[in-house]
Order: C-alpha cells, then structure tokens, then sequence
C-alpha cells in the first residue's frame, strides 16, 4: 500500500514495469483520489444491496430488480466566495433535477389535463433548459466539453486558463468576469453564481490511476474486490486511464435522470432558512426567493385548481368495479368511461369531485380515494363470504353427501316407536357431525312420539319446558321424587283450573266482555295466587290466564286494570332453581314487574304448568319471552318508577315460634332485599 501511494508504475520497452518515486504533492493527491473513489464505491455498493433486498433477489432470481432505490446527495444551487469545480457539477446536478421536478409535477399534469378534454387555463412555469444546454449542448463546444479539451492537453498543466477555456462560449447564461481573473459567471434558475476556474485541471483530473485499482482488486477483503473489479491483472495492463471526469459525471447524471422518468416520483423542497445556519431564525427575502425560484408557488396553484389523483380509466374500472353490483361481474366492452360514471354515481360521489376524460379518470381530494378504498374493502369482504360459503357448501356435499343420504334412507326405513342407532362417520370433524346428527334425532324422535299423542299432547308440551325451565325439580310432585318412580304425564295431574270455586272459573271474566275485549276469548289457566306488591306486603289473590292477557282478581274476584299484563307486553319470566313456587313476571314497560307465589295451593306443579301455559300463549301471539333462572337472588322493579330495583331472596324460618304451613307466605325486607320465608331451601 505504502509503494503504491508513493511512487507511479511505468512500463518500459520491453514491457517491464518500474517504479518511478513521487512527489510529495503528487503523493497527497494520489491518496485523496483513492479515498474520494473508496467513498463513492462503497456508496454504491450500499446502494446496489439495498435495491438488491427491495427486489427479493435472490440467488435463484439474481435479476429479479422490480424496486430500485436511487439517492442524490446535494441540497441545491450552492453559491460561496469560492465556487470549484466540484460545486460546478454539484450545480449542474441540481439543474437537472429542477427539470425533472418541472416536467414531472407541472408540465406533464397540465398537458395531460388538455389532452382529457378539461378545461383548462395553463400555468407559466419558468424554465432552466437554457443553462443545462450550456453545459451539454452548447454549439460548438459545451461547458464541459471546453473543461475536458483543456484537461487533456498535452504535457503537464501548471493553471487552468477561463479566458482561453471558455473563449469560444457565446450564451446568455454565460458570461466571463472582467473583474477577477480566472473567473466566470454562470445563470441558474436560482440566480447568477461565479465560480474560480484556478484549479479546475487538477480537481477535474481527478481519475484513480490503474495501479489503486490493482491494489484495491488484490486485497484479501471480498467487499474491496467487488468494489474495484476493474483493478484485475487482466484489465490495467490495458493502456492509459482516462484522467478527466467533467464527461463522465454528465454521463452519471443522464443515466439517473432515465432512471428516474421511469419510476413514480415524490419531491422534496427543502428551504435553506438564513446563511448564518442559525436555529429558528427566517430571513424573509432570502425564504421568498426560494420560494419564487423553485415554482413552488407554480406548484400550488396547479395542486389548488386541479385533481391530487390521476389514473387510466382500465385501472379504474377494474379495481373499484366490485362496489356496483352490474358491473361486478361483466365485461364493459370498451366503454370504460360510462362504466367510471356508473361506479361514481352508485357510491354518491358528488360530480364535482371528479372528472372522466378520455383515457383517465381525476379525483379531486385524498378523502375520496379513502372512501373508494373503504367500500372496495367492504365489497370485497361480501365477495370473498360468498366464495367461501359456496365453496364449504361443495365440500360438505361432497363429503357428507353419501353418510347423509345413508341416515335419510335408515330413518324412513325406521320404526318411529323404537329408538334406532344412525350410522357413524369416519374422518375429520366426525365426531363433531355425529353429535349434532344425535341431537336432531333425538328432537325428530320426540316429535314423533308427540304427534302420535292425542289427548295427552299439550299436557307433553308443558311438562317440556317446565322441566327445561325448572331444571327437572319442580315437574313432578316431591314424593315420586323420593320414591323413585318414573316420570309419566298422568302423575302431574295438570288440570289448568285451581280456584276451589264452584261459581267462578274465569270465564264469567270474558263473558262480561265482548268479543273484541283486550282480554281474550278463552281461558287458559287459573289459580289462587299471593302477589307481592310495592310495599312488599302479600295481598291474597287469584291469577286468570286468558289467550291475550295475565289478569290478576282479588280474594272475592274483583278485576283492578292496573293489574293486569297483556301478554303482546310480556318480557321474559325470572325463576330460582331452590324448590320455591315464586315467579316474577318482566313487562316491557319499566316499573310494572309482578311478583306471584303460587304455593297457595299446596300442589308443586302449578307453577311449572303456569309457565308452560304463559311461555305457549305468548309464543302464539308471536312474543318469545324469555326465561330466566337464578341461583341466589332476583332483581325485579314494580315499584311504577324507572332504575328502582329490589332483590328477591328466599329461607326457611328458623324460629320455633312461627308457625308456617307449606306454602304460606311471609316476607320482610332487610337491606333493600326482600327476604322470602316459606321454602324448603334454606339460601343464607
């Protein structure tokens, strides 16, 4: 390393190499040449392997390059008291990407707005072709090209010549200095910046010589041998390097701006605030001009009058033709600008949101895009159920198809009075089906026997959802429970009329009525009851289900409107699973529960025939009420007023002193809990 930054190879005649000595300033330029070509190598080598990731390249795919990732180090036009040739080019760069930023953001929107038909007044824009021709297209020679003639002159340059250069240059953005020697002015889009011309050969002579690049290939690091793979033995040997790089960063520039009018583009334009590089510090003048010679302004006025989305009408029939339902499906044979009008129109956007040209469709805000997106999101979901659904449904047909046909063909060979055993499935998921497949035999099985009930049918029915409703304890009487027999339909001795009351039923209620009476026309159940009133005081009663309504009478049968439910106004039921014959009855209406006891008639299967009686009646009358049942306490309302609550709890009283026969009420209230004595379960 140490002979290769002080001395020069030199092949002699008969193709020997030999090492000639430098000078000390020749060996400082050789080994900053050699750093600033480390510095832009490695840069790239960081670049390519980061483009290489955004690809998903991998060794299968070594050119699998769909996203590119390409970075310009410069800030804008620099101006100082002494402006090199590096500032030259850095200018010159930044010229380039102010024309790409004119024709990308404000030439190509307006012309594309003229040729779609819209109407449209065009925008000045300021344009900097004058000064990139200055350096690439200047007749007969260019800036460039003049800085290149001069670098390769034969024998070894002491100074760089403006006046002798730059002779031949005759352009208005161009102009040499007649005030200092060795200088030139050059008009940017920003303004005139002077550059020192003194030094220019021998920063623009700045080309690594081949033996770096032998060294640099040599070294036993892989990442410097893929960094200077023209440092091979079969390359330097080759002739003499070129030393000028004024063509070559030209070159560098055009490839970059190729690359880029190819790709979607997104600016950035950075304001430099003062000079000084203060914090928090604008100096409005110096912010103006920035401002003014960046077209920002030009900007804004194209992004206030025109659209913020812009696409091709094929694109967007295609990806937001899914939110109308005719066009979902079907081809729209060219008319792709009725078919954006039909998918605008069916999601209610407001005409002056967007345009329809001829081959694009504008949108005007962000906020429409959004909402396209949303219902596109939407539809799409709707469309992949369906697929979904139709799909299962296929694969259960086709994998369940024959084990269904073979229950279908065993359950109309069965005999309904015996129970059968419905063949297995095999596989996945089969223990799943065969449960489910059980449960609705079991349910067929038992409407089957049902229906061959006559007489005894609805007894059936009630005694199911009371024994559903009551958990199996209170559906037959205490004793055949401890006894042990089986549960049939005779031993609940349902009768649906309990008043001991040989003059009154309650049909004497509804004959008093007329036939249109809210009350019903037919009496379904009847029975003495005790009724827990608002002031937690029983009041002895009697309870008279008809077909429309729950109507309570009291001890000598007078009706008080105020306490009776119609049935279109039944909520749900609340129940305990203690052995207690209590049931508080929810209204619609808040404020207007009933608590009822019907232990008063001594016989435990009243209450479950009541409820089975109310759940059937309100089910007619297409009311399904719920029932609800609770293993401490009952919340209820009847005090008339909304978020008023009290808690129904049930014991047994301990005293001895009190006396109680079976079913005989008595209530206290204690912490806002009404505390109901009388059970057979003891809850505290």
């Amino acid at each position: 390393m140490t002979d290769m930054l002080t001395s020069t190879p030199h092949i002699s005649g008969n193709r020997s190499i030999m090492m000639n000595p430098l000078s000390y300033d020749k060996a400082v330029s050789k080994r900053n040449a050699l750093a600033g070509y480390l510095y832009l190598r490695l840069f790239n080598e960081v670049l390519m392997s980061a483009n290489k990731s955004l690809a998903g390249e991998t060794p299968e795919k070594p050119d699998n390059l769909c996203l590119t990732l390409d970075i310009v180090d410069g800030y804008g036009i620099k101006g100082g008291d002494l402006n090199n040739f590096a500032v030259l080019c850095c200018n010159f760069s930044n010229e380039k990407l102010h024309q790409c930023f004119i024709e990308s953001a404000l030439t190509a929107p307006q012309e594309l707005y003229l040729q779609e038909g819209l109407d449209w007044d065009p925008i000045r824009i300021p344009d900097n072709r004058g000064t990139i021709g200055l350096f690439t297209e200047m007749q007969p020679e260019s800036l460039t090209e003049c800085i290149e003639k001069e670098c390769n002159k034969p024998g070894e340059t002491t100074n760089f010549q403006a006046d002798e250069a730059f002779g031949g240059i005759s352009s208005p953005y161009f102009m040499l200095s007649h005030e200092v020697e060795n200088e030139f002015i050059v008009r940017h889009y920003i303004g005139e910046v002077s550059y020192d011309a003194t030094n220019f050969h021998k920063m623009a002579k700045t080309g690594l010589p081949k033996d770096c690049k032998r060294v640099m290939n040599s070294s036993k690091l892989p990442l410097l041998q893929r960094m200077f793979p023209d440092g091979a033995a079969s390359e330097w040997m080759k002739g003499k390097s070129s030393m000028c790089v004024a063509q070559a960063y030209v070159g560098a520039i055009d490839n970059l701006l190729k690359d880029l009018k190819n790709k979607f583009l997104s600016f950035v334009r950075c304001i430099k605030p003062n000079m000084s590089s203060t914090p928090q510090l604008f100096e409005d003048d110096m912010v103006e001009d920035q401002v003014r010679s960046s077209c920002l302004v030009e900007t804004a006025l194209i992004k206030q009058r025109g659209f913020a989305f812009s696409s091709d009408l094929v694109g967007f029939v295609q990806r937001y033709k899914c939110t109308h339902e005719e066009d979902r499906f079907r081809r729209c044979d060219g008319d792709w600008q009725m078919a954006a009008d039909r998918i605008c129109g069916n999601l209610q956007i407001d005409m002056d949101l967007y345009f329809v040209g001829f081959t694009c469709i504008f949108i005007k805000d962000s906020a429409t895009v959004l909402y396209l997106e949303k219902k596109r999101d939407e539809c799409i979901d709707i469309i992949v159920t369906k697929i979904q659904l139709y799909w299962k449904r296929r694969y259960i047909n086709r994998k369940l198809g024959p084990h269904l046909r073979a229950v279908r063909e065993t359950l109309a060979q069965a005999d309904r009075t015996k129970k059968i055993v419905l063949p297995k499935l095999t596989g996945p998921f089969s223990e799943d089906i065969n449960g489910y497949l059980d449960r609705i035999y079991r349910c067929w099985w038992a409407s089957c026997l049902i229906k061959s009930l006559k007489k005894d049918r609805n007894v059936v029915r009630i005694a199911i959802i009371a024994h559903a409703a009551f958990a199996g304890e209170l559906s037959v009487e205490p004793d055949l429970v401890k006894s042990g027999k089986p549960m049939n339909i005779h031993s609940l001795r349902m009768r649906a009329n309990y008043i001991a009351s040989d003059q009154f039923d309650g049909t004497q209620l509804l004959s008093q009525t007329n036939e249109t009476s809210p009350h019903g026309k037919k009496v379904l159940f009847n029975a003495p009851i005790n009724r827990l009133n608002r002031k937690h005081v029983v009041e002895r009663g009697n309870v008279v289900l008809t077909d429309k309504a729950l109507i309570f009478l009291t001890s000598k049968y007078e009706l008080y409107p105020q306490k009776t439910i119609f049935l279109k106004n039944c909520r749900a039921l609340s129940l305990s699973t203690h052995v207690d014959t209590m049931i508080v009855i929810h209204q619609a209406e808040a404020g207007k529960d009933m608590v009822l006891d019907f232990g008063v008639t001594g016989i435990y299967h009243t209450l479950p025939e009541f409820v089975g009686n109310l759940y059937l009646a309100c089910k007619k009358l297409k009311n399904r009420i719920h029932v609800n049942v609770y293993v401490e306490r009952i919340r209820y309302n009847n005090s008339r007023k909304p978020d008023v609550y009290d808690e129904l709890s049930f014991s047994a009283k301990k005293e001895k002193s009190t006396k109680l026969k079976p079913g005989a009420p008595l209530c206290t209230l204690k912490n806002k809990v009404v505390i109901y004595y009388g059970g057979r379960d003891v809850l505290h």
